[in-house]
């Protein structure tokens, strides 16, 4: 009984497919807003608010000279103990986090 139980389960979710509402349309750039959203989250603790407070080794964005490919780059695959972002922002957000970066230039 278990056993079919779990089958119908695994049945089930093996059909579900996710709604449309629940997937970026392709191509759509985030906002302003999710981009700062995305920065606080995943950046911030190491590079904070500003870009300045490098914790873990983090370098100090306000200081940095890389080009935007190269950020958008980093963030997606990482480098030191900075982790890959790839599969867990997508592809537009990673590029909005890496322009928004530059206002932390001085």
């Amino acid at each position: 009984m278990i056993l079919g139980i779990l089958s119908l389960f695994l049945l089930v979710q093996c059909g579900e497919q996710a709604s449309p509402a629940a997937e970026p349309a392709v191509g759509s750039q985030p906002s302003f807003a999710a981009i700062q959203r995305a920065y606080t989250m995943k950046c911030s603790l190491c590079h904070g608010r500003d870009g300045k407070l490098m914790a873990s080794k983090a370098p100090d964005l306000s200081l940095s000279t890389m080009t935007l490919e190269e950020r958008v780059a980093i963030i997606t695959y990482g480098k030191g103990t900075m982790p890959p972002q790839k599969g867990i922002l997508d592809a537009n957000t990673i590029r909005g986090v890496a322009a928004y970066i530059e206002e932390f230039r001085d």
